[in-house]
């Protein structure tokens, strides 16, 4: 039989406590919703006010890390009340324009307050500078343009005089030594900052900002096409780990939220060959989602000539979007290489697997050293079998189909060596739709990371990196083990016939 739009039945079979009875509904109340939202406002305003404590100058010791951690985590257990209670308010969509409001008012409490902890924005500031004047971002590392010149010949006069008028920005830019990892999507929103206002971060907010609001829309648009209820969009919108980490951090993996939207939405609506054109931009924004390509290009299988002919299509568009990286060079000085080769931060299970490999080489008498690409092969192969997984049946249910794409995207985050916070962020439009308690826990908890800066400044670091991070994240596998459980006892209960 068919499901109700307001049950929600996972891959696994697991009902996610989303078709409530009509007693539950009327057990949400109005102070609820408002008062959780003001709490989430003046939560986000004293944030504002705590982040000039944060101001450059300052020594990791003398600044608030610890209440930094503790409002971000009271912050996303007021989220939790409202993502376990929204299945109530099921029917109560007038409280749509209530949540919109609110999430306006978080951004704004944000966009004006200082950055907190992480400076990444840095380099998104020298990159549009020096992509928008006509340099190729991925030829030279920000400390050639500092020093002058390297080995290999003089780098162009414009980087000197870049780097003298970027302020202080150039010489605050984390591993300067290393070349541009973000590709030309993420480059493009870099030089719209940099037309807006040169070495601004407010500009660069700007940016950030009609990105999230375009991925908002775009949740709306899908809810409404899915015949969900639309204020499911409030698990992206009120989601104060996004608030925090994208409009006061800044963090550019916005940019890559509306293009992979986009290309899913294009699918539903077979669109197949734009669907791949959406797909190829948000690959220009983050690498990470080539990995939807197999469902996106599964409603094509059946049509071998269309398929070629798109497959063809996504790898010349691709080639020409990443050719500016590719010319550069790809050798170890370059971002991407860098990082995929000894990147490793805040993992839990990638870590264990790297231990357990280390062990196992010890015993054959093999380097240890051999244990990071062997765990990342690993990782990399797991992926792909759990994608080729979910892609091999044609999905005949759009909501089974996004359902599959979160669930990718998660065994990206999950498996991969560095899970900060702000790539948390890849899963939450898909959240939005096919919500899962054990995903939107990781609210709650990933701001324990933060802690690691101050262990950092009392040179304990370890004690988060083999301690803390194992709080972040055995509660979320041993809710994801749970939910796979009670699905499968739930699917092997099925009557004869019935499909979940």
């Amino acid at each position: 039989m068919t499901q109700p739009a307001s049950s929600l039945t996972g891959m696994d079979g697991v009902r996610l406590d989303i078709a409530p009875s009509l007693n539950q509904r009327s057990s949400w109340s109005h102070w609820k919703w408002i008062l959780t939202g003001c709490a989430l406002v003046a939560l986000h305003i004293g944030l504002g006010w705590l982040s000039r404590s944060f101001v450059d100058g300052r020594h990791w010791p003398e600044k608030p890390i610890l209440i930094l951690v503790g409002v971000e985590l009271i912050s996303g257990a007021l989220y939790w009340f409202v993502v376990r209670g929204l299945p109530d308010a099921i029917a109560n969509e007038r409280w749509l324009a209530w949540a919109c409001v609110v999430g306006v008012m978080m951004r704004a409490a944000m966009f004006i307050s200082a950055p907190m902890i992480v400076d990444d924005y840095y380099r998104y500031l020298w990159d549009g500078a020096v992509t928008a004047h006509g340099v190729n971002p991925y030829t030279y590392a920000p400390s050639q343009a500092l020093a002058g010149g390297d080995n290999s010949g003089a780098v162009p006069l414009i980087l000197n005089r870049l780097a003298k008028e970027s302020g202080s920005v150039a010489s605050r830019i984390n591993h300067p030594s290393v070349r541009s990892i973000y590709p030309p999507t993420a480059q493009a929103a870099f030089v719209l900052a940099h037309w807006i206002s040169p070495w601004s971060l407010r500009a660069w907010r700007l940016v950030v900002l009609l990105l999230d609001a375009v991925t908002f829309g775009l949740i709306l648009v899908l809810l409404r096409e899915l015949g969900l209820p639309l204020l499911w969009a409030v698990i992206y919108w009120w989601n104060p780990l996004f608030v925090k980490e994208i409009i006061n951090s800044g963090h550019m993996d916005v940019v890559v939220l509306p293009f992979a939207l986009g290309s899913v939405l294009l699918t539903l609506r077979r669109r197949h060959e734009w669907a791949l054109v959406s797909l190829v931009m948000a690959i220009g924004a983050k690498v990470w989602p080539i990995v939807l390509l197999p469902l996106v290009v599964r409603p094509l299988l059946d049509n071998p000539k269309r398929l070629l002919a798109a497959l063809g299509l996504f790898g010349l568009l691709l080639g020409i979007l990443l050719f500016p990286m590719y010319s550069a060079g790809l050798n170890e000085s370059h971002g991407l290489i860098a990082y995929g080769r000894s990147w490793e931060m805040n993992d839990a299970l990638f870590m264990l697997l790297v231990w357990m490999a280390k062990i196992a080489l010890s015993v054959s008498g093999q380097p240890p050293g051999y244990a990071q690409p062997v765990v990342r092969l690993l990782a990399a192969t797991v992926i792909a079998a759990w994608t080729i997984l979910l892609a091999r049946q044609k999905s005949i249910d759009p909501k089974d189909f996004c359902e599959r794409n979160l669930l990718i995207i998660a065994a990206v985050f999950l498996l991969s060596p560095a899970q900060f916070p702000w790539y948390y962020v890849w899963l939450l439009p898909w959240l939005a739709i096919r919500p899962r308690p054990s995903l939107l826990l990781l609210t709650a908890l990933l701001p324990l990371y933060y802690l690691r800066f101050y262990f950092y400044a009392h040179n304990n670091v370890a004690i988060s990196d083999y301690g803390i991070v194992w709080l972040e994240y055995v509660p979320v596998w041993s809710l994801l083990i749970r939910e796979w459980y009670v699905g499968r006892v739930r699917h092997t209960n099925l009557p004869s016939g019935v499909i979940a």
